[in-house]
């Protein structure tokens, strides 16, 4: 169950100290804030790869504090020296993802092309990212809801709200000038197209040939070629359907820029 306001998590270990300070909603604390040395730096970021593995693949709430120290081989007690709270390494976890994939997003919506284009560059940047970084997006994918109901995150759904909103943008102005159906509905188009595409990174990065031994067989050039092909069939005019992806010419604008 998602955690409410600023209520106290506890792990095997126990719960935290009364009186540890919190992450600000308005304001999530940054990375690097903290001084350490090139060696505390390391074991950041390797107990920051152990969190995202476990957070991606079990859940948030089911993630204790000792199994990622477990996993780090050092001692509950000893993780502390690096995060405060497991919240914390949440917010490093996720926060450049969100914002990174917000601001492509809009920077793409406005580009002076046409809006054809720009719907293949936002395809072309959410699969390629989602499966660079699958792990991170899964997490962000797979608490959501925690993210919604939790105001320290309250910046995550707000990032999602206006990744949603250059989607939207987008197909508008692909429907006003006539290069798509009229009558698609937008929102379920874009639920759909940002859901097949998580799915697809997951299953490109992480299959474990329960399909046939299918899966390894597949370029990730195939699967993006795939999908653009699939998703542009479905929204475009029917006298349109049989004109060519433009791929190629979507490549340099959709290229991710953190």
């Amino acid at each position: 169950m998602a955690a409410q306001g600023v209520r106290r998590r506890k792990d095997d270990a126990g719960a935290e100290g009364d009186g540890q300070r919190r992450v600000s909603p308005a304001a999530p604390k940054k990375p690097g804030t903290r001084p350490a040395s090139g060696a505390m730096s390391e074991r950041r970021a390797r107990i920051l790869e152990i969190a995202t593995r476990r957070f991606a693949d079990f859940g948030f709430e089911a993630t204790t504090v000792r199994q990622i120290a477990e996993d780090a081989n050092i001692l509950s007690g000893s993780l502390y020296h690096h995060f405060v709270t497991k919240d914390e390494m949440l917010h490093e976890i996720v926060r450049d993802a969100a914002m990174q994939m917000r601001d492509n997003a809009l920077r793409i919506a406005r580009a002076p092309v046409d809006a054809e284009h720009r719907l293949v560059a936002l395809i072309l940047l959410d699969l390629g990212e989602v499966t660079r970084n699958q792990k991170v997006h899964a997490i962000l994918t797979n608490e959501r809801r925690m993210f919604r109901e939790n105001e320290e995150f309250a910046y995550i759904s707000k990032a999602k709200r206006e990744t949603y909103q250059a989607w939207h943008s987008v197909v508008q102005d692909g429907i006003d000038e006539r290069l798509f159906k009229a009558d698609v509905d937008i929102f379920l188009t874009i639920l759909t197209v940002i859901r097949m595409l998580n799915t697809a990174a997951d299953w490109y990065k992480n299959d474990d040939a329960y399909v046939t031994r299918k899966a390894g067989s597949y370029s990730l050039d195939e699967v993006i070629d795939f999908h653009l092909d699939f998703i542009l069939g479905a929204v475009r005019l029917p006298s349109r359907t049989t004109e060519p992806v433009p791929r190629r010419a979507c490549e340099e604008l959709a290229r991710f820029r953190s």
